[in-house]
């Protein structure tokens, strides 16, 4: 359990700069500006201030015509801050002693330390002291069970790991968005992020990690090349559109075996639901890739 306690503003603004350095955070202008911005006026007592209009005119540039009601990019940056933020301590963050995190449902950043101990716990030699004697019998029951759980528990890894080494894998490119709408580029963004996800969430196929296929964006290189960099049997590419009443996605896994698009489908949904249209094309697409594996 995560409890929130005081900290000092210099440890957070630590913990700040290594997030910002991370390869999570790598080429991440636009959220490192929204991370920076938001942990700033958090300690600096201003988080009656930081509401949607405020950080859309001051980060995201927006004139003083900007309406949030229209415009989602606040919306829609800050879940993918708060995606990237779950990336970095479930890796390179993984050990650090402060948390800052983007609580769902507003702005204000949180500063927290995972595992805070609790004072009243009775310390090792209290416990040893009011502990009951243990037999000699109890205590190699205790040897048996503990042996059958450690054996149960292998047996339940090595299961699991070769569940896993025959899943097909794959890689979820950036989306592309071919506009020069700053808006769609966000959404296009914030749907490669979460169908990732989604993705992962199924546990059908081995999905790369999203921080290491975001080395790739923009990169123009042959896919079987990216392919075998990420050690991946599909590539996933996939456009988005405007179009009236909402988006248009188009979604294409490239087989890197044979260098050819397995399945192609389109998928219509509102800006304003990206989280269903997400875990509708992560289910079609895995589906499609399940009926198409590869042996590996």
């Amino acid at each position: 359990m995560t409890d929130q306690v005081p900290v000092s503003a210099d440890a957070v603004r630590s913990e700040l700069e290594r997030i910002l350095a991370s390869k999570s955070f790598q080429n991440a202008g636009r959220l490192s500006r929204l991370l920076r911005y938001v942990t700033e006026k958090t300690l600096s007592g201003e988080s009656e201030h930081l509401k949607e209009y405020a950080v859309g005119v001051e980060v995201f540039d927006r004139d003083a015509s900007y309406d949030p009601r229209v415009d989602s990019i606040v919306r829609v940056e800050a879940g993918r801050l708060r995606s990237r933020l779950d990336e970095y301590y479930a890796n390179d963050g993984a050990a650090s002693e402060l948390r800052i995190a983007l609580p769902k449902g507003g702005y204000v950043a949180q500063f927290t330390t995972p595992g805070a101990r609790d004072p009243d716990r009775l310390r090792p030699r209290d416990l040893e002291t009011s502990r009951p004697p243990v037999t000699r019998l109890s205590a190699r029951l205790i040897l048996v069970a503990g042996g059958v759980a450690i054996i149960a528990a292998v047996s339940l890894w090595l299961s699991a790991w070769r569940s896993r080494a025959e899943q097909p894998s794959v890689a979820v490119l950036a989306f592309s968005a071919y506009s020069g709408d700053g808006q769609l580029a966000a959404l296009a963004a914030q749907l490669n992020d979460d169908v990732t996800s989604e993705m992962a969430r199924l546990g059908t196929v081995g999905v790369v990690s999203h921080t290491s296929v975001m080395q790739f964006a923009g990169v123009r290189k042959p896919l079987r090349e990216i392919a075998a960099a990420l050690d991946a049997d599909f590539l996933m590419e996939a456009t988005v559109d405007a179009e009236p009443g909402g988006l248009r996605v188009v979604a294409r896994p490239v087989n890197a075996h044979t260098d050819r698009k397995a399945w192609v489908q389109d998928f219509h949904g509102r800006a304003d639901a990206l989280h269903d249209l997400s875990r509708q094309i992560a289910a079609d697409t895995a589906a499609a890739i399940l009926r198409i594996q590869p042996a590996r």
